[in-house]
């Protein structure tokens, strides 16, 4: 082969580009990356995953520059420059091996790019599933579609034999979500018993749930002086509730729920959870609506957040779901450093400490008596799948997403986009590992 020409000096600057794609990906995977001006806190671009992607993208263009150039050097070599042969052969191969790889190697910078967690092609359509805060609670879907005929007898028989506090504040909450389509059933249920705690229990969850609606998912609330209008509204009907039954958890832990959108301070936050605890100490709902206020989105800090967490999940006797509520404040964390650094974020995540206090909470689940109790373990299971998939650990998110594809949740999916497409990317994410 002639160098001293011009596809020679192509193949030689291919073959350099190659070597410095490869080199830019090897030190970007280390802690030299700073070397090459890559930082963690740095916008994608500079960030060691943004240099693994430059360099994998640089050294393939670079090895497909390199194969044409060796073609023409090669096809010369046999038939002499004269001929164009050399020029057309260098094209088709270059193209063709682009033709043969560039999807393969697309999929490859996806993943590169977004650290293993996105791919290229979409789910399969059989991963899609429509979430159904039911979950695997077959009585509360019966009761459910008899509100949708107007009947309220089969909610009321049911939340009357609901014993647990928890179990009976999520089928409440269910059913208030439904009635926010069509509430005639609970207006006649009302009707009949108008001192009925469940049904004065549904009506509170309702009205906070309306509120809610008013507001908006976003962060920047839309309706403003509608949706606190209407917390006022739902904390009359909530203490109407509690002043019927002095000992039901429920209403009080909708006070709980409604303190952050009602903006109260910490004393009056603090009051509504004395009061819920003090007949239902151990209640998932309250703990979970108290974590949300003390997280560092609303009127707390990471610290503050923590601490509720951590008494939550040491109180939770082995089998109870309550302990997941510290699991839910590691993805609250997460969520929060990956708006400013994502990489910091999933350092976070990847983090021993987090993974081992992750580890000693689901092994604590699942220590009751006869395993996790069956209270809010379908819930369990979305949490820790979601966690995992953050985690990247794809064997144990797998045990997790094999019970979500049977029951899923919104949450915690919605908050990482539409739960069914988050959910079904999991599902492919957890599959491709096989």
């Amino acid at each position: 082969m002639d160098l001293d020409s011009p596809a020679g000096y192509v193949l030689i600057g291919a073959a350099v580009t190659v070597l410095v794609g490869l080199l830019v990906m090897a030190v970007a995977s280390t802690r030299m990356a700073s070397w090459l001006g890559l930082r963690e806190d740095a916008p994608w671009w500079f960030t060691p995953a943004g240099g693994r992607t430059q360099g994998l993208v640089v050294a393939y263009v670079g090895a497909l520059v390199s194969l044409g150039a060796m073609v023409d050097l090669l096809t010369v070599a046999a038939v002499g420059r004269t001929s164009p042969l050399a020029w057309a052969l260098a094209w088709v191969v270059g193209l063709g091996l682009l033709a043969l790889t560039g999807t393969r190697v697309a999929r490859i910078v996806v993943q590169v790019a977004t650290e293993d967690r996105s791919a290229l092609e979409e789910p399969a359509p059989e991963l899609f599933i429509e979430p159904d805060p039911a979950l695997d609670d077959v009585d509360l879907a019966v009761a459910r579609a008899a509100t949708d005929r107007g009947e309220w007898r089969p909610a009321a028989e049911l939340l009357a034999a609901s014993v647990d506090h928890d179990a009976r504040y999520g089928r409440i909450t269910v059913l208030a979500i439904h009635g926010l389509r069509r509430s005639r059933w609970l207006d006649a249920w009302l009707t009949a018993r108008p001192t009925d705690p469940n049904a004065q229990a549904v009506r509170a969850t309702l009205a906070v749930r309306r509120a809610w609606e008013l507001r908006g998912p976003d962060w920047e609330p839309r309706n403003v002086q509608a949706f606190l209008a209407a917390l006022e509204e739902a904390e009359e009907i909530s203490r109407e509730a509690v002043d019927n039954d002095p000992t039901d958890p429920s209403p009080r832990a909708v006070l709980v729920e409604m303190a952050r959108g009602q903006q109260v301070d910490t004393d009056e936050l603090e009051a509504r959870t004395r009061a819920l605890y003090a007949i239902a100490p151990l209640h998932q709902g309250g703990r979970e609506a108290e974590l949300q206020y003390r997280c560092h989105k609303w009127f707390g800090s990471a610290e503050e957040m923590f601490a509720c967490a951590r008494a939550a999940a040491a109180e939770a006797p082995p089998g109870s779901a309550l302990a997941m509520v510290l699991v839910t404040a590691h993805i609250e964390h997460y969520l929060s450093l990956a708006e400013r650094s994502p990489a910091q974020a999933d350092r976070y995540i990847a983090d021993p400490a987090t993974r081992a206090e992750v580890d000693a909470v689901v092994a604590r689940w699942q220590a009751g008596p006869g395993g996790a109790s069956p209270v809010n373990q379908a819930k369990a299971h979305n949490t820790l799948a979601f966690f995992y998939w953050l985690a990247r650990d794809r064997v144990a998110a797998r045990q997790h997403l094999a019970r979500t594809a049977e029951f899923l949740d919104p949450w915690p999916w919605s908050l990482a986009g539409d739960p069914s497409h988050v959910h079904a990317l999991a599902q492919q994410w957890a599959g491709a590992g096989r």
